[in-house]
């Protein structure tokens, strides 16, 4: 069925920052000294009130490692009544316990009432008595057992998915929880950690991999259009002003600009009316592009089912 609605984004997601205290194989943020400015964040909010735009959330790299822009645009946020999605993060930011408590508090403060979002998988290899340490913080400081979701990237690696799904295990019986697996035979799907009290889901995706990668051109068959339901509908603001239209990895493509942090988001929406990429996502279907690519004999190295991967492709290719 064809989307009628074209581009009509209702969150913000900020990447806070590009810095991160980790290297993960399967990342593709560029690790720059790249920072927002808080003050043009804010500026952009004000431009958003009484909008299609009433969500707020952060990524990175590492937003917590970037805390004073998240407190300071969650104070804003809160103030004019705008919601919160989640914090992306790692877990294992902090040096000790002191300055976990300390930062995350700060947070609390700042009135963000959101989701934590944690990344947690072979990729990231965090040490589990970090992951545990930060859950239970987390849980303490917000009196909140349902704040936390895992998103979690299944490894090709069959001792990495073993691993994995041991941590889960573990760290159900430290919680004291239950377990409830609901996985394909691929290991896709989502796991739920649960008790009285606590409500903790972990979902197990699948690797994307980039345009130029072999691996992402494996599949029998194509992707399915949904017009960017997935990670599509918001704007992502890039740690360097950028703003593009969605967060999925093929969003570091200059194709998808359309605007920047230091325009309203008037001007932002109307150079997204104009933009071709945003017009085939949202509007037309990314699949048309395969007909586009054949018709102006562009070599696709195969088919695929991750439409972040084929979009990257049109990128750079189209």
């Amino acid at each position: 069925m064809k989307n009628k609605k074209g581009f009509v984004p209702s969150q913000i997601i900020f990447a806070a920052t590009e810095a991160c205290n980790l290297h993960c194989s399967h990342c593709f943020v560029s690790q720059t000294p790249a920072k927002l400015d808080y003050e043009d964040a804010i500026k952009f909010l004000e431009s958003c009130k009484d909008s299609c735009i009433n969500t707020v959330g952060f990524s990175g790299g590492e937003p917590f490692l970037a805390s004073d822009f998240i407190c300071k645009v969650s104070e804003y946020a809160c103030k004019n009544d705008f919601l919160f999605d989640r914090i992306m993060t790692n877990g294992v930011w902090w040096n000790t316990q002191n300055q976990l408590v300390e930062i995350l508090t700060r947070v609390y403060n700042s009135g963000y009432d959101g989701k934590i979002g944690l990344s947690y998988d072979s990729f990231h290899n965090q040490p589990y008595s970090k992951i545990l340490a930060f859950i239970k913080t987390v849980y303490s400081i917000w009196n909140n057992t349902s704040m936390i979701e895992i998103q979690s990237v299944i490894s090709d690696n069959p001792n990495d998915k073993i691993q994995d799904l041991e941590n889960f295990e573990k760290l159900s019986e430290d919680l004291n929880t239950e377990v409830s697996l609901n996985l394909d035979k691929t290991g896709k799907g989502i796991i739920v950690l649960q008790n009285d009290q606590i409500f903790l889901p972990i979902y197990r995706t699948e690797q994307s991999f980039s345009s130029e990668d072999k691996r992402a051109w494996n599949s029998k068959k194509w992707f399915k259009d949904d017009f960017c339901e997935g990670p599509g509908q918001i704007l992502f603001v890039h740690s360097n002003g950028n703003i593009v239209p969605c967060c999925g990895f093929a969003n570091e493509n200059e194709k998808l600009v359309i605007g920047s942090i230091t325009d309203n988001l008037q001007t932002v929406l109307k150079n997204a009316c104009s933009n071709k990429m945003v017009e085939l996502c949202y509007t037309n279907g990314l699949s048309k592009a395969i007909k586009i690519c054949k018709k102006n004999k562009i070599r696709i190295p195969g088919k695929t089912t991750d439409i972040c991967a084929f979009c990257d492709f049109v990128c750079k290719n189209l």
